[in-house]
């Protein structure tokens, strides 16, 4: 049966792009951003946290090659910590392929992205509010769901400024959060474009 590795870095927000950009190019996966847990009531933090404000969560099947490309990504945390933003230690946490399979799952919650709009995984149950927007999303292992400031701010943006007459391109779509956004908010037409073969 097949392993995987969990690979969890805790980060200053400013420095989580880059944390999962290097996680994401050293596994070939898809990469998770959530709320960092908060540090220990007695002040301890355990291995790879750093009280940072986001953790960025990778998967990396257990193989000849995994020490080599822990190495690399260790050595790159190091150097994106050279550069002034808090990046916490590489944590490694083995999973059995049972434990791999719905693992990701538990990083994706449902998130307030904005005034009213409201990131919903397709598994998870969320009762709408009057004024909210439901964005029900499938993330798979691909894309995140809302929770990077920028994505944030363009939610928010959208939400200012989207009228019925508006036509909206949303290039690099990923997993097609603000496309999806700008189409509920009532944009005239939308059309959202993407590289990467795993996005919707």
């Amino acid at each position: 049966m097949s392993r995987w590795l969990e690979l969890r870095v805790e980060a200053a927000d400013e420095a989580a792009e880059a944390v999962a950009e290097l996680l994401s190019h050293c596994t070939g996966r898809g990469i998770a951003i959530e709320q960092a847990v908060s540090p220990d009531p007695q002040g301890e933090e355990p291995p790879g946290r750093s009280g940072g404000a986001l953790a960025v969560i990778g998967y990396l099947l257990d193989g000849e090659q995994a020490q080599d490309t822990l190495r690399q990504a260790q050595e790159g945390l190091w150097h994106l910590g050279q550069l002034g933003p808090r990046v916490g230690a590489l944590a490694v946490r083995p999973l059995e392929e049972e434990d791999w399979a719905t693992a990701w799952r538990q990083h994706f919650h449902v998130t307030r992205a904005g005034r009213r709009c409201v990131i919903v995984p397709t598994w998870r149950e969320h009762a709408p509010g009057p004024e909210e927007i439901i964005i029900a999303l499938d993330p798979g292992m691909a894309f995140g769901t809302g929770l990077h400031p920028t994505t944030r701010l363009c939610l928010g943006a959208l939400e200012d400024y989207t009228l019925p007459s508006m036509d909206m391109l949303d290039l690099g779509t990923g997993s097609g959060i603000l496309a999806i956004a700008a189409a509920k908010l009532g944009a005239r037409r939308v059309l959202a474009l993407d590289t990467d073969p795993v996005a919707v």
